[in-house]
Order: structure tokens, then C-alpha cells, then sequence
């Protein structure tokens, strides 16, 4: 069954016949191309390439959502990157938030001239988190009573989500979750981290636990004073922008 896309959350392509350098972009959970689409701009008026990813399941309905693997949100990434990485010289994979955890879990099986992650992390720290496998047989969704982790209130009123969040797809994040902690120690291309001090997410401490366990000799990290989880779309965004076609400039020269 095929699921009409809501508006705004369409994947993109943004390509120049003269740009040798290639950015993948995926968004975070339940979010959708919306969220990474002015990064997506930026880096092509920069000389980039860009390719935001729609992830199975999102941009179209909860229930759609309900139904997808973490290992399918893997694949999108994995696909996209066989497609297009023999076209380009520097192939680059950006995430938002669980977005940037599949990127990371993908560059460690697969070889890409970097990594930027925002809002990313390894681990939730929830302690309700553990009641998830009792719920999920009594509810399936969970509403978003404050709507998206976004500062700016312009930002958090147009971005293109879902208000539910699946129980059985939070529980597929946390395998996620479970799987690139494992894994992560084995990416070694550079990576840029990324996160808000005030995001409600992934919370800020989880930028320290990545830095420590990444094996990569370049490693970045910058830290964001006036965001909160969603940070390509909030007040920080331009901070975001810059330090992200900085890292790439910096390992095209």
C-alpha cells in the first residue's frame, strides 16, 4: 500500500553538473525532508551536491511508521549511498538527530570522506523508556503534548511532522540505539558533532559519550547555546550552516 507524502516533507535532490562533492542529509524520528531542506539549500549554494532522504515510514502517516524496521531506515541510507558515491568525489553523510545515528552505524561498515552529526546521541535516558515493551500491548501511540523540540516558535509552528509517536518505533530507535554503541568505535572518518546544550531529546551529555567513543583522529565538536533538539530550523541554524560547510571545505581542499 502506497501512502500520499504530506506536503513539505518530499525528499530532494539539489545537483550541479560541476559539483564533485555529494552531501546525503536524513532527518530524525518522525520528522521529515522539511527539517533538513534549508541545510540541503545552503550546501548547495556552497558547491555541494545535496540528497535529503525521506526515511520508510515517515512523511506519511503514524500508522505507515508503526510498521517500518530500524534496519529499513538503515537500508534508505545504504541505497542512497551506493546510488550515487561512485558520481562524486567526497561523499559526505549529515544527520538530524536519529538521522545522524544511522549515519554514524552506516560509516562504519561503509567509507565516506565524513560525517555531521546534530542533535544526535547514543543514548536516551529516560527511565519510562523501560516500560515501553509493557505499553506497547496496551497503546499504540504516543501524543507530542508540547509538538516539536524547536526554541523558535515560527520554526516549531511550520515543521512537518508527526504529532503521535508509534510505541513499536521508539522501541525499533532504541535497537538502533543498542546496535551504533556497539558499532561506533569502528567509525573512523572525521565527524563533526553537533548539539544543543538545552536539547530535551538527546540530551546535551550525550555529545561527550560520541566524542569518547569515536576511534576517528578528526574529530569535532561544536555546542549550541540558543537551540533546542531540532536544531537545523532553530535560532542556532546559521551556526549549524557554517560549521558544516566549514568541516566539508576543510577535508575537500
Amino acid at each position: 500500500m502506497t501512502h500520499d507524502i504530506m506536503k513539505g516533507a518530499e525528499p530532494f535532490f539539489f545537483a550541479s553538473p560541476s559539483h564533485t562533492t555529494l552531501v546525503i542529509l536524513v532527518h530524525g524520528f518522525t520528522s521529515s525532508c522539511h527539517s533538513m531542506r534549508e541545510l540541503g539549500e545552503k550546501f548547495y549554494k556552497a558547491g555541494f551536491d545535496a540528497a535529503g532522504i525521506l526515511l520508510p515510514g515517515h512523511g506519511t502517516t503514524p500508522e505507515d511508521m508503526e510498521k517500518r524496521k530500524w534496519t529499513e531506515w538503515l537500508e534508505a541510507v545504504e541505497n542512497k549511498l551506493n546510488e550515487l558515491k561512485t558520481r562524486y568525489a567526497h561523499v559526505f553523510l549529515c544527520g538530524q538527530s536519529m538521522g545522524g545515528c544511522l549515519c554514524l552505524y552506516a560509516s562504519s561498515f561503509h567509507p565516506v570522506s565524513g560525517v555531521i552529526t546534530i542533535s544526535s546521541g547514543i543514548k536516551l535516558f529516560d527511565w519510562k523508556l523501560r516500560l515501553l515493551p509493557l505499553l506497547s500491548y496496551f497503546i499504540r501511540f504516543i501524543k507530542k503534548h508540547d509538538g516539536p523540540d524547536i526554541k523558535d516558535p515560527v520554526a516549531k509552528k511550520t515543521e512537518v511532522h508527526y504529532d503521535l509517536m508509534p510505541v513499536k518505533s521508539i522501541m525499533q530507535l532504541q535497537h538502533l540505539l543498542n546496535k551504533l554503541r556497539k558499532r561506533i568505535s569502528y567509525v573512523s572518518c572525521p565527524v563533526l558533532l553537533i548539539h544543543a546544550e538545552q536539547d530535551h531529546t538527546f540530551e546535551f551529555k550525550n555529545q561527550a559519550l560520541m566524542f569518547r567513543a569515536l576511534r576517528s583522529a578528526n574529530k569535532k565538536q561544536i555546542v549550541l547555546k540558543n537551540s533546542y533538539h531540532i536544531a537545523t530550523v532553530d535560532y542556532d541554524k546559521l551556526t549549524v550552516q557554517n560549521a558544516s560547510i566549514q568541516f566539508i571545505k576543510e577535508l575537500c581542499k
